[in-house]
């Protein structure tokens, strides 16, 4: 069922994701995936589909996710341990405040949605750990000798800006460095208006408010100063 595996590092990896489907080359997802199938979602897994082709505009993957973060052309969100039991914090911050942590190596998901010359809506899911990436375990699209011979159609996607080339993850892989040597970085602090309502990813694709993000951020530093 996977379009792909490896690691989708920019846009222009994603843009040969959509030609090599288009080409015949890979394979797009042409509908939802099944309960077993979303349980076999791994570090490089990669989907692309067609909106009105597949006949879905969100994707569902029965897992839990932070916030998204746009990174560059990408919405990008990090998988959350359920399985832990959120932790009360003292009663000296808001009874309605729950602890809530990323799940240890947990997979990390980013989305790329793009509209076509030809009004065609495709979109892009992939998933990897952060391992996976600093060690080199997953190829890249723009490195894979296999698609060595797909080439980007010019002027096939306007809506894409030509300088942007190299997606968020440098920031991503950077900003993961930073929270290894910082072990408490890795639990972060949420209001129950703050999580994300499970699945979060059934919520449709678009960029969050400015202003939602500064509230969040604000109650975060809020919660930190105590």
């Amino acid at each position: 069922m996977e379009t792909y595996f490896g690691y989708i590092k920019t846009p222009q990896d994603a843009l040969i994701i959509f030609e090599a489907c288009r080409k015949s080359k890979l394979q797009r997802v042409q509908r939802r995936l099944s309960s077993k199938e979303r349980v076999q979602i791994r570090s490089g897994s990669v989907f692309a589909w067609d909106e009105r082709e597949a006949g879905m505009r969100r994707w569902t993957d029965g897992k839990t996710w932070s916030p998204s973060r746009v990174l560059g052309s990408f919405l990008t969100y990090r998988e959350l341990d359920t399985k832990r039991r959120p932790r009360r914090l003292s009663l000296t911050i808001n009874k309605s405040s729950i602890a809530c942590s990323y799940k240890p190596d947990g997979l990390i998901k980013q989305s790329f949605s793009i509209c076509t010359a030809a009004n065609q809506k495709l979109h892009l899911i992939s998933y990897y750990s952060k391992s996976d990436v600093l060690a080199g375990r997953l190829k890249q699209p723009s490195t894979d000798p296999l698609l060595a011979s797909i080439k980007v159609q010019k002027g096939l996607y306007p809506e894409l800006n030509p300088l942007d080339t190299s997606g968020g993850h440098s920031a991503t892989i950077h900003n993961m460095r930073l929270s290894l040597s910082t072990p408490s970085l890795s639990r972060h602090f949420f209001t129950k208006s703050m999580l994300p309502l499970p699945p979060a990813q059934d919520i449709a694709w678009g960029k969050i408010p400015s202003s939602e993000d500064q509230r969040q951020l604000n109650a975060l530093q809020a919660l930190l100063r105590l």
